[in-house]
């Protein structure tokens, strides 16, 4: 585009040189052209008159100042005229090919089919925009696909311990005659559902308040490694379901500024997807490191080995590494995405990696 822009430009550049020079000739033939030249002959002529030998003589000579004067500004005249010419014309090129873009860049982006606009390098750039358009419209048309199909899942998912709920609660109210470990046993049933249920109403307001609030931060000095070694012991009666354990190695104080509740919402998530997905009876490793400018926590599990290709996408949005849904096994799939959000918040980093059926999540924070 930018060679026919120039074509066009020399083009028209050449039609207003002729068409100046057509207008000169015609006016050095006209009657105001000899006035003209009447005004000229006497600003750069001039006659002297001189006697020799008793014979009066008339002399013509150029005035060469005034004529150097004449050819600078005829020169410069040409030059503001060439200028001026070429402004219009060049911005009269440029409004024509942009309103003709106008209409082009919308086709060639919405239509498979479109014609090239003319400038290969444009077309290149239209091109790598164009795919960029469609990889966001497929990635929305997925999240929001699968955001529709957890909200499906989660309301099937209600039914089950709420019916439990009922269930137990009228079997206690139809059965006096029950006894006090029976009772205490479908208590405790009722309680169990009753979490469940809990879990999986917080789950529905993960998911709209992660689309609709950015995190806010209230950051203040604080212990890490104590808020570390609360978040472990409330897992500890979770841990004997499968007879895990849990480790800590790393400093007995280590003093940093972070947001401490959104901090311990990132180490829930990681404990319980460390306890969720760790083997029977394995042990999770969590350590605190500290170094001259970073704070780096490790979340060590034994499991299934994670592929690479989950591991680009375990940061996502309403992602599950179980597409089955196991109620046991996570929830809607928003933790680690909602753990990467705080821990950029913070301006730090989240990392995993997988291998030998060796899972590590990485922290790293500055230190302020």
């Amino acid at each position: 585009m930018t060679k026919n822009i120039n074509r066009q430009l020399l083009l028209k550049l050449g039609i207003a040189c002729a068409s100046v020079i057509l207008l000169f000739f015609l006016f050095i033939q006209s009657g105001i052209g000899q006035v003209f030249r009447t005004m000229l002959y006497t600003f750069l002529a001039y006659s002297s008159s001189f006697e020799v030998d008793g014979q009066v003589y008339h002399e013509t000579q150029i005035n060469l100042e005034a004529l150097k004067l004449l050819l600078i500004s005829l020169f410069i005249f040409m030059i503001v005229v060439i200028a001026i010419s070429s402004y219009f014309i060049s911005k009269s090129s440029i409004n024509k090919e942009v309103k003709q873009l106008t209409t082009k860049i919308p086709v060639y982006l919405t239509t498979d089919t479109a014609p090239s606009t003319g400038d290969l390098g444009l077309d290149n750039e239209l091109l790598k925009i164009k795919s960029a358009n469609m990889k966001n419209e497929e990635l929305l048309k997925r999240e929001t696909q699968r955001t529709k199909d957890l909200i499906t899942y989660l309301a099937h998912d209600l039914k089950t311990p709420l019916a439990s709920v009922i269930g137990y609660l009228n079997l206690l109210i139809d059965s006096p005659d029950l006894s006090m470990a029976q009772r205490a046993k479908f208590l405790q049933i009722t309680l169990d559902k009753a979490g469940r249920l809990e879990e999986l109403i917080n789950e529905f307001f993960d998911i709209t308040r992660f689309s609709l609030q950015d995190i806010h931060l209230n950051k203040t000095k604080m212990d890490l490694v104590l808020l570390t070694q609360q978040m472990i012991e409330e897992f500890y009666p979770l841990l004997s379901e499968k007879e895990q354990k849990i480790e800590y190695s790393g400093p007995d104080s280590l003093i940093g500024e972070a947001d401490g509740d959104q901090l311990a919402r990132v180490l829930n998530n990681l404990f319980k997807n460390a306890l969720s997905y760790g083997n029977q009876g394995s042990t999770i490793k969590i350590s605190l490191v500290e170094s001259i400018k970073t704070i780096q926590l490790s979340v060590v599990n034994e499991g299934p080995t994670i592929s690479a290709r989950q591991l680009e996408l375990i940061f996502d949005k309403f992602y599950r590494l179980d597409h089955a849904r196991s109620t046991k096994t996570g929830g809607a799939g928003l933790g680690l995405a909602i753990a990467k959000e705080i821990v950029q918040a913070h301006d730090g980093e989240i990392h995993a990696q997988s291998k030998d059926g060796v899972t590590t999540f990485e922290v790293i924070l500055p230190k302020s």
